[in-house]
């Protein structure tokens, strides 16, 4: 059985077609290096003027997305915590200044418990003497 041994062949034909290939990619450089310099300052600045505003709507597109998470996300941890919100706050404090007043007259309109003398004959409520 015979095998051809090809070696040196071989490696010249993968450096012919890596030598293509780079001449394929630097004749595209140049391509791109020629229209560049060929370009006049209003249409050099009509692309600057593009990219910076594709880069503004970008952004604009990124802080906007963040900022519908932080607001998912404040909303998951505020049911998670069950925060009370401002006007829930002053809602209860309202509820509790009402219902203090109302304790407030219930007080003025209870009667007084008449005045008793003790077993000792000193009145409820009265210090008793020292001796």
């Amino acid at each position: 059985m015979a095998t051809s041994n090809l070696g040196p062949f071989v490696d010249v034909r993968s450096v012919i077609t890596l030598a293509r290939r780079e001449g394929q990619r630097l004749a595209g450089l140049g391509r791109d290096v020629q229209a560049f310099v060929f370009k006049g300052p209003g249409e050099l600045a009509a692309g600057a003027d593009a990219a910076v505003k594709g880069l503004e709507a970008g952004g604009a597109l990124v802080f906007g997305a963040v900022e519908r998470q932080i607001a998912k996300a404040s909303t998951v941890v505020l049911k998670r915590f069950s925060a009370a919100s401002q006007p829930d706050v002053e809602a209860l404090a309202r509820r509790v200044a009402v219902l203090e007043k109302r304790l407030a007259a219930l007080e003025r309109r209870r009667p007084k418990p008449p005045l008793t003398r003790g077993r000792d004959g000193r009145r409820d409520g009265a210090r008793p003497r020292s001796e």
